[in-house]
């Protein structure tokens, strides 16, 4: 795998994870969860994609910073 077979990959999954946050977002705001597990579960799903955006993004840039260093 290239690194342009790398960077297309990681974008293809950060677009995943902006759809995931967006279908929680709109489930959020149109339903009326009560139960404070419920609630729990789905906050804890928008810090875990958060934490995976974060570590793509680390990713890309240690791609993009060995990629100029060349």
């Amino acid at each position: 795998m290239n690194k342009m077979d790398i960077d297309d990959r990681i974008e293809i999954i950060a677009n995943q994870l902006d759809s995931i946050t967006d279908l929680i977002g709109f489930n959020l705001t149109v339903s009326d969860i009560k139960k404070s597990d419920e609630l729990d579960r789905l906050y804890f799903l928008i810090d875990y994609i958060k934490q995976i955006t974060t570590d793509l993004k680390k990713i890309s840039d240690d791609i993009s910073i060995k990629d100029d260093a060349k």
